[in-house]
């Protein structure tokens, strides 16, 4: 399972990704999420009080690179061949609820944050150089470890938040809202829209870079946010996501014990 700080609050939020959690764990009881994406789901599980939702191959409606991405179908060799690093195919169901609703005798997978740069500058340092993913650091589609770090590229940062500013201001518009939606419904849309905004955004910023790398590779990961993340999880364009194995949270925690904030 993953935990997933709320920006509001300083509680995390769980998502179960083992099928099976095993015969001493007990996982909350959940509704069925059914909406855009998985970002959105995040969202959703972290408004109010939180919400407990589980996902499966039939919950996510229009973000087709999520569902390949968490294991939910198979990808397509002619439009998701740039996906990688996914669950294997077969994911019966992903949880997602806040971290109070578990047992404490199930302990998560990843934990993913949300906050602004310098305090995730603050979480790599407590994490420590060998705890990074910096086989992705050069690649800003999956990864922004590179630009945190003293020798980035000053210039992409500035495109990248640049580029994602915009977009949360085009986020107040219903229309954008709905483009967005009808774009990534569709396969050539979607391929077409990707190959435009590949170069100055992360893609699958939530869902892989933050959720699904850290569960596979054991190590953290920090993303910008891709054009879902922003329009579907409403997340800030000032904010950016950090997904770590629960192993390098528990023993940061400590340091960081109020969760980073907004």
């Amino acid at each position: 399972m993953n935990i997933l700080i709320n920006e509001k609050k300083s509680e995390p939020v769980a998502a179960g990704i083992k099928t099976n959690p095993g015969a001493d764990c007990r996982w909350p009881d959940s509704e069925r999420y059914s909406g855009i994406s998985f970002c959105d789901a995040v969202r959703a599980a972290t408004e109010g009080d939180g919400k407990a939702f589980t996902l499966d191959s039939e919950s996510i409606t229009v973000c087709r690179w999520s569902k390949v991405v968490l294991g939910f179908k198979e990808p397509d060799p002619a439009l998701d061949l740039k996906v990688q690093h996914n669950l294997p195919f077969g994911t019966e169901s992903i949880l997602i609820a806040p971290i109070s609703m578990f047992d404490a005798e199930c302990p998560p997978d990843t934990v993913l944050i949300r906050t602004t740069p310098a305090k995730i500058k603050k979480i790599i340092k407590l994490a420590g150089e060998s705890s990074l993913a910096d086989e992705h650091a050069d690649d800003l589609s999956k990864s922004a470890l590179a630009v945190l770090s003293k020798s980035g590229n000053s210039i992409e940062k500035t495109r990248v938040e640049l580029v994602n500013g915009a977009l949360a201001r085009l986020n107040s518009l219903e229309q954008w809202r709905d483009f967005t939606k009808w774009i990534f419904k569709h396969q050539l849309t979607t391929y077409v829209f990707d190959l435009l905004l590949d170069k100055y955004l992360a893609n699958m910023s939530m869902c892989r870079n933050s959720t699904v790398m850290p569960f596979l590779s054991g190590k953290l990961n920090v993303s910008y946010f891709c054009t879902g993340g922003i329009a579907w999880g409403m997340n800030s364009p000032d904010h950016m996501t950090c997904g770590m194995p629960y192993e390098i949270y528990a023993r940061i925690a400590p340091l960081i014990a109020d969760g980073p904030r907004s």
